[in-house]
């Protein structure tokens, strides 16, 4: 096996991975706000993962810019998303 193939199956493997963790981080969401009646927008935790199935499914070019460009702001999504429920959880305004 050559060194592209791991290349292409730990891309693969690692968005994922990624996308399961969002829809994690949904029901998460969606439960804080069924037990607490805060308003967390659960359904908006489903963009990200979305983005990421889209890198999963190989419609861009592996290594290429418009997919690096994709999984940048899918990331640069998530990470502010998990943010943003990390302030709602801890009381933060």
């Amino acid at each position: 096996m050559d060194l592209d193939f791991f290349l292409r199956f730990f891309n693969i493997y690692s968005w994922a991975v990624a996308s399961i963790i969002m829809i994690f981080m949904a029901a998460i969401a969606r439960f804080y706000q069924k037990k607490f009646e805060i308003q967390t927008y659960y359904y908006l935790y489903f963009i990200p993962a979305i983005v990421f199935f889209i890198v999963l499914l190989q419609i861009f070019p592996f290594f290429d810019i418009e997919a690096e460009l994709i999984e940048f702001f899918g990331s640069a999504i998530s990470v502010m998303a998990g943010y943003f429920l990390y302030m709602k959880m801890v009381g933060v305004k």
